[in-house]
C-alpha cells in the first residue's frame, strides 16, 4: 500500500467499530460517502430509501468517528447536517480476525455476511436503478457486469501467485479513482479462499 493511499485509510482496531461497520446498509452509506458530503435525505434517494430508515446508521456511524459533519446549513426552520466517511478505505486490524478463537470466528463470519450482503443488494439496487433512468429517458449506454464463481484445484505455490496478483489489482483499482463524483462509480468485491468440505470422520482402530 503506497503512502497517500495509507493516511486515507482507517483501520478498525475494536470490536465495537468492527460490529458497527458489519452492517449491509451503513457500508452502502460509506460508499456514498466517501465522494462527495451529503446529509441523509440525499443518501436515503440514492439507496432508495426513506430518511427515517438511515437516522439510526448515520447516528451510530458518527458515533464510533467513521462519519463527521464537514458542513451544516440552515433550511427554514431546521439545521441539516451534511457528512463525509471520515477515510476512502476502511481496514479491519487482523487481530479481530484470529480464526483460532471463537470471538475471531465470529468476527471473521460477521464481516464475510457483510461484504457479501452489501455487494447482492448494491447490484440489484444498480440494477433496479438503471432500468428505471433508462425507462425515463436516460443515455442508453454499454455497461459490463462480470459475476462469476470458478474453483481450480491450486499449489501452494500457484495459489500465493493468484493472491499476489489479486491484490495488485485491488491496489491499482483503488489508484486508479478519479475522485470526481461526476465520473461513473464501480464497485469490484473479490473472493478468493481455501474451499473445505465436511468429512466424516474415520474410525483409526
Amino acid at each position: 500500500m503506497d503512502a497517500s493511499r495509507q493516511e486515507d485509510t482507517f483501520v478498525i482496531r475494536d470490536l465495537e467499530t468492527l460490529k458497527v461497520i458489519a452492517d449491509p446498509i451503513r457500508n452502502q452509506i460509506l460508499d456514498i460517502l466517501v465522494f462527495t458530503p451529503q446529509n441523509t435525505k440525499e443518501v436515503a434517494e440514492k439507496l432508495g430509501l426513506a430518511p427515517s430508515k438511515l437516522y439510526y446508521h448515520f447516528n451510530m456511524l458518527e458515533k464510533f468517528g467513521l462519519i463527521e459533519v464537514v458542513e451544516t446549513r440552515q433550511v427554514s426552520n431546521l439545521i441539516e447536517k451534511y457528512y463525509k466517511a471520515k477515510a476512502a478505505y476502511f481496514m479491519v486490524d487482523s487481530a479481530l480476525l484470529n480464526f483460532e478463537s471463537s470471538e475471531g470466528k465470529e468476527n471473521m463470519y460477521a464481516l464475510v455476511e457483510s461484504v457479501i450482503i452489501t455487494t447482492r443488494e448494491d447490484i440489484l439496487r444498480s440494477l433496479q436503478a438503471r432500468t428505471l433512468q433508462l425507462e425515463q429517458g436516460g443515455e442508453s449506454k454499454k455497461r459490463s457486469l462480470i459475476l462469476t464463481r470458478n474453483l481450480s484445484n491450486l499449489n501452494d505455490e500457484k495459489a500465493d501467485e493468484f493472491f499476489k496478483r489479486l491484490s495488485d489489482l485491488i491496489e491499482e483499482f483503488s489508484d486508479a479513482d478519479t475522485k470526481d463524483a461526476d465520473d461513473q462509480t464501480f464497485a469490484m468485491t473479490i473472493a478468493m479462499y481455501p474451499s473445505f468440505y465436511f468429512r466424516d470422520l474415520k474410525d483409526e482402530d
